[in-house]
């Protein structure tokens, strides 16, 4: 019976809320639910009251918007134009749906209560739908659904390879049968040196990684926002094209958690929140190189992010030209706790602002000359806060010497869209550094 229960919980936690059965199920429940309170019994009294209750509902959605948004900035920006819209139809909605519920009949009055439950579903469906960032039930919930991934044994111990004379683009043949994507799944990573509590991390390996004699590839560590799932999916989608185009090669990717299984925002740093910093650097990057083959050479190691996850991308890069020699940053933050800085400087530093300081990745730019360090840097035109962070890392990290470029996408807000524009347009660059494609030129990838 528990393992019963078990697999429906599992089930439950991989239906799928962007697209599939459930969304419109739970749009027709809304609709036809709001239809029918509004129809049963219908007077013009009754028309009168529904109209001022959905025009309230309008209104607190302007008021929520005004305090929470405007004035407090509780999520550090705008939350875009159909998070808007959504929120305002649902809380209309939901008025009507109340105000049905003190007329007259039980069956009325269940009518209005399936309108008022449905209709808050679908409101936070829509608007996590805006996102796209959400795939599952289970990634709305922060909960990381285990798939253990079957990682096949280095060839050879990192140390005890020799760099490779020519590059990879030059000298890998995909054999036959090879896998036309690659797979994905997640693994648990020790947190020995850190105590850090992690929910397991995703993994990416390409179509090469999966062959019967695989190359050394490069690596990716890979970082998310907050609040945000080590989902390995998106990278997934935007390195399967990337593969497709350049025979089976792409990186490796590991999609560390730094936000914890509390889904706080750590800023990357060791504080009292955790030893992040510890975990990334001394538990995640020797696990991978102990247990994936990859290549031992920092010039094909990446560290990527997007948004909380950017701006640890290149704190870390900044910091650590030893251990990347690519920095990619999505749509990233500016510092730690940019939404918050004056919360952040007590819970992530202990109100040590010169700490702070020396946190961010423009003082940890200024502290380093780089000599082959390619960074990207990308963002959409409309999410204008997002984007002017974007410009400042890419001419500040060009003052420190590294090959840094700005990819600016036409949309895509701080969503799911700018996040796969963003990894797409920065792969295009960071492959013929990885030397997974010919030099001087971009790299393509299928699909348009």
């Amino acid at each position: 019976m528990t393992d019963f229960f078990s697999e429906l919980w599992l089930g439950f936690l991989h239906v799928r809320i962007v697209d599939g059965v459930l969304p419109v199920i739970v749009y027709v429940l809304a609709g036809g639910g709001i239809v029918v309170t509004l129809l049963w019994g219908a007077t013009r009294r009754w028309f009168l009251i529904a109209a001022l209750a959905g025009v309230g509902g309008g209104m607190l959605a302007v008021a929520l918007w005004l305090v929470c948004v405007r004035w407090l900035d509780l999520f550090g920006g705008s939350l875009g134009m159909p998070t808007y819209l959504w929120l305002a139809a649902a809380l209309s909605a939901v008025a009507v749906g109340t105000a049905s519920l003190f007329r007259r009949g039980a069956l009325r009055r269940t009518v209005a209560v399936v309108a008022i439950v449905s209709s808050i579903a679908a409101g936070t469906l829509g608007i996590n739908a805006a996102f796209g960032l959400n795939r599952s039930i289970g990634n709305l919930l922060n909960i990381v659904v285990d798939q253990p991934l079957r990682l096949p044994a280095p060839t050879a111990a990192p140390e005890r390879s020799p760099a490779p004379v020519r590059p990879l683009w030059e000298t890998w043949t995909p054999p036959a049968g090879m896998p036309l994507a690659g797979h994905t799944g997640t693994v648990a990573i020790p947190n020995a040196e850190s105590g850090f509590t992690a929910r397991s991390a995703g993994v990416y390996l390409p179509p090469a990684a999966l062959t019967a004699n695989p190359p050394r590839l490069p690596v990716v560590l890979m970082l998310m926002g907050h609040p945000g799932n080590p989902d390995p999916a998106p990278i997934a989608q935007v390195l399967d094209a990337y593969a497709a185009a350049n025979h089976g090669l792409a990186p490796i990717v590991v999609v560390a958690d730094q936000v914890g299984a509390d889904v706080k925002d750590t800023g990357c740093v060791d504080s009292r929140l955790g030893k992040v910093r510890t975990y990334l650097l001394h538990d995640v990057i020797p696990w991978m190189r102990a247990n994936l083959n990859v290549a031992a050479d920092p010039r094909l190691w990446t560290v990527a992010g997007y948004s909380n996850g950017g701006q640890c991308a290149i704190s870390l890069g900044a910091e650590h030209p030893e251990l990347f020699g690519t920095v990619i940053s999505v749509s990233g933050e500016e510092f730690p706790g940019a939404s918050h800085p004056a919360d952040a400087l007590q819970r992530l530093f202990g109100g040590d602002a010169q700490k702070y300081e020396q946190a961010k990745p423009l003082a940890l730019l200024q502290q380093h000359r780089y000599s082959g360090t390619t960074a990207v840097f990308t963002a959409a035109k409309d999410d204008p806060r997002y984007l002017d962070v974007a410009k400042k890392f890419a001419v500040a990290a060009q003052a420190a010497g590294m090959n840094a470029q700005l990819r600016e996408l036409a949309g895509g807000g701080h969503g799911a869209a700018a996040l796969t524009g963003g990894l797409r347009a920065a792969f295009a660059v960071a492959y013929p550094a990885l030397e997974l494609s010919p030099p001087g030129r971009e790299a393509t990838a299928t699909g348009p």
